[in-house]
């Protein structure tokens, strides 16, 4: 299959760079990389013929070079021709896009014939040009790292999915980019350092909204992990060694009763209700480190070899009639042998462990950011995300239709209002207690709504936010409050329904704004 390759480079690197830096810096830097992927693993297009392989003939990349010229070399080593388009405009802006259009009907036209054209741009001025691919009966294949129109993906034979070229063509893994996880022992003792280091430099008490933020920011992994296992802020607090301090709750603060005026008369008094017996009480004279019985010992792992496992795994595979997930797996293995996840048998995450089994009758295969094990005898895993049942939302809000109707606009699932909450306060969160980086980000939103005991996927969690980066928003730069977030989505909605001609009255703008806070219902959850 001949195929011809035109790159709107500005167009493709602004775009990735908003998800990452390192995406846009390693499409720039190894386009041989993402180029050997597009030629061996890709597949063809509707309509290609049955065993059709690319040979990429024609490889034109259309850069800025005032703005990228750095970027040059890496497209010159992969065979590109390489199209400089300065701007033409004090704004900055291009032709790039006339460029590419002309460049494209010139090779429509050409004597060699070409199968397939592959573009990568978001830009929607290349609409009309697919249209006419279309009607001279050639395949289009089409990258979009941001925000597309419904017009524009239509005349796509094939939309390369951002995800899979991130992870597959650039070779980010979300599990090897993680750091690893401290122990709970460890963030025990760094919060238990961190609380008293407050309390011991504050002149008053220290308010609790205050101690959390400090707490969460300073480390991470904190809030991560339910806060180290127990659950809520007030919990970790309470089973820390840090008698004599004691929590206030009218003053909703943290105070040590030994330095406050007027807070050590009630000290020898009854242990508030909202402490346990003996909890955070006492005088002693000094602070002491606790003793080694009152730590919590990680719990040791069950016996376990990789044959174990495998079994395992080919068992819960062979007594399912669909592809399982992989992140159900996990749980069956950590259920079976609790302990497993403090090394995963020494290969450090879970997602490690499974590809060095070999379990009977089972193939891994991963998509955008979730696996699946299955029988390839019995299980056919569909690609498209499981998103809720229309009908189930619809039963439970007489406007779930009028909502679908604006979500899909934007290409958005219709989930429950406290879904798009949580996932919203998630987002919040994150952006709130560590960098910024797609993989943690997400995973932080899912594990949020897990939390709340809400089914969202990490690939829902993906969706909305490469949404509102596509349409503009800066994770590092943008507010993002909670109502800046509902803010932003119902902006990203609103215009999309515009962009797309969607009918939208301001009625309907404030059904989207009640469903985006869940009426309001959920104000004050943790």
């Amino acid at each position: 299959m001949r195929s011809a390759l035109f790159v709107d480079f500005d167009n493709v690197f602004t775009g990735l760079r908003r998800l990452s830096p390192a995406y846009a810096e390693a499409f720039a830097r190894q386009p041989s990389r993402w180029l050997d992927w597009l030629i061996t693993t890709l597949q063809p297009p509707a309509g290609a013929g049955e065993g059709a392989v690319r040979r990429v003939l024609v490889r034109r990349c259309y850069l800025n070079p005032v703005m990228y010229q750095g970027w040059r070399i890496g497209f010159s080593r992969a065979g590109f021709e390489i199209v400089d388009c300065p701007p033409m405009t004090s704004a900055g802006k291009t032709s790039t896009d006339i460029h590419m259009v002309l460049d494209i009907v010139d090779v429509l036209q050409a004597q060699t014939h070409y199968d397939e054209f592959i573009v990568f741009s978001a830009d929607a001025d290349f609409t009309p040009v697919l249209r006419k691919l279309r009607r001279e009966d050639r395949r289009t294949t089409m990258f979009a790292a941001g925000a597309t129109s419904a017009s524009y993906d239509a005349c796509a034979d094939l939309i390369i999915d951002p995800e899979a070229f991130i992870h597959e063509a650039l070779g980010f893994d979300e599990e090897e980019a993680a750091p690893p996880a401290p122990s709970l022992e460890s963030l025990l003792a760094q919060a238990e350092e961190l609380v008293w280091a407050m309390v011991d430099e504050a002149a008053q008490p220290v308010p609790l909204p205050a101690l959390t933020k400090a707490l969460a920011t300073r480390i991470p992994a904190l809030p991560a992990t339910d806060w180290a296992g127990k659950g809520t802020f007030i919990a970790l607090l309470r089973s820390l060694p840090l008698e004599p301090l004691r929590i206030d709750r009218e003053l909703n603060a943290m105070l040590d009763p030994r330095r406050l005026p007027g807070a050590a008369v009630a000290a020898p008094a009854a242990t508030p209700a909202s402490l346990p017996a003996g909890a955070l009480t006492g005088t002693p004279p000094a602070r002491a480190l606790p003793a080694a019985s009152s730590r919590p010992e990680p719990r040791p792992a069950a016996a376990a070899t990789p044959e174990q496992i495998a079994r395992l795994l080919g068992e819960e595979v062979a007594a399912s009639d669909r592809p399982v997930p992989v992140a159900r797996l996990a749980q069956v293995v950590r259920a079976r042998f609790p302990g497993i996840e403090a090394n995963w048998l020494g290969h450090g995450s879970w997602k490690r462990l499974l590809e060095s089994l070999r379990p009977d009758r089972v193939r891994i295969e991963w998509r955008q950011l979730a696996g699946w094990a299955l029988d390839p005898d019995r299980h056919v895993l569909a690609l498209a995300p499981a998103p809720a049942a229309p009908s189930a939302v619809e039963a439970a809000n007489p406007q779930a239709a009028s909502i679908a109707r604006l979500l899909d606009a934007v290409d958005l699932p219709l989930l429950e209002p406290a879904k798009y909450r949580a996932q919203l306060e998630g987002l919040a969160l994150a952006l709130d207690f560590q960098p910024y980086s797609l993989s943690a980000v997400t995973k932080f939103m899912r594990d949020h709504c897990q939390r709340l005991e809400l089914a969202v996927s990490r690939e829902q969690c993906l969706r909305l936010l490469r949404t509102l980066v596509f349409n503009g928003f800066d994770p590092e730069a943008s507010p993002h409050g909670f109502e800046d977030l509902v803010a932003t989505t119902c902006g990203v909605i609103v215009a999309a329904c515009q962009r797309e001609g969607v009918p939208i009255d301001d009625e309907d703008r404030q059904a989207l704004l009640e469903w985006m806070t869940d009426g309001g219902g959920a104000e004050g959850r943790a």
